[in-house]
């Protein structure tokens, strides 16, 4: 049965992933910068479609932010891009070497990701680009504690990486994911450790569903505040909202 489930996932996804590339090319938006990009609606659609797709079961605490805002996750597994960006349309911050993968890199682009580079010295200009995507009434999203974890924790938040949403005076919302399975944390979601992609994605594709909920938490004004008190914050919300008991009823 997990093998007949994990091939028929496969095809649909090799088969989603090519209409994927297709609309991309075919459905653009044209910025004022020049620089073309995918819809966000359209990015919607197609995440929530892969969540069907691996069988991922999203519910969903608070509001749904809304545009401009910086939003702040904990970040447990590269499904959390899919996942959050199935439930609003949001940009994201992502290591530059995505940028340089094979048609991922090149999807990414033209969703909007924006690229940072580590030890580059390159914090002023990623700054100035998430300030521009909020300028645009933008929801940009950012996993501030730069690396995945196994869900049960929250490790310190970067700092920095608040800059812009101080400069701009945009709100910043606290983001919990929690895979879980029945009632526990999920021990085969985290991608973490020396842990491969493939190795993670065959925990996944074969098993019958994935569980995650999200806490959107209430959006912390930033006024008055310097980047150290704005991540600390932050980083209490997404802690405590982890661990605070709550529903898991309803989807997204």
């Amino acid at each position: 049965m997990v093998f007949f489930r994990a091939a028929g996932r496969s095809v649909l996804l090799i088969l989603h992933f090519l209409l994927g590339l297709l609309m991309t090319l075919v459905v653009g938006q044209r910025l004022n910068n020049n620089i073309v990009r995918t819809n966000p609606r359209v990015t919607t659609w197609w995440q929530n479609r892969s969540c069907d797709i691996l069988g991922i079961q999203i519910t969903v605490s608070g509001y749904r932010p809304k545009p401009p805002a910086l939003l702040v996750s904990n970040h447990v597994s590269w499904l959390d891009i899919v996942v959050l960006n199935a439930v609003t349309p949001t940009v994201f911050l992502s290591k530059s070497e995505v940028q340089r993968w094979p048609v991922i890199g090149w999807l990414a682009t033209r969703a909007g990701t924006v690229f940072i580079r580590r030890g580059d010295g390159e914090t002023h200009t990623v700054k100035a680009q998430i300030a521009d995507r909020l300028h645009a009434d933008e929801l940009v999203t950012i996993f501030a504690e730069g690396t995945t974890t196994d869900g049960r924790q929250v490790r310190p938040f970067f700092p920095r990486l608040f800059a812009a949403a101080i400069e701009t005076g945009k709100p910043v919302v606290p983001v919990a994911l929690r895979y879980h399975v029945d009632g526990g944390f999920d021990p085969v979601a985290p991608y973490t450790d020396n842990q491969t992609l493939l190795d993670n994605f065959r925990g996944l594709i074969g098993r019958q569903y994935t569980r995650v909920h999200i806490t959107f938490g209430e959006p912390i004004h930033v006024e008055g505040l310097n980047r150290r008190e704005a991540a600390r914050r932050a980083h209490t919300a997404v802690q405590d909202a982890l661990h605070a008991p709550r529903p898991l009823t309803g989807t997204a």
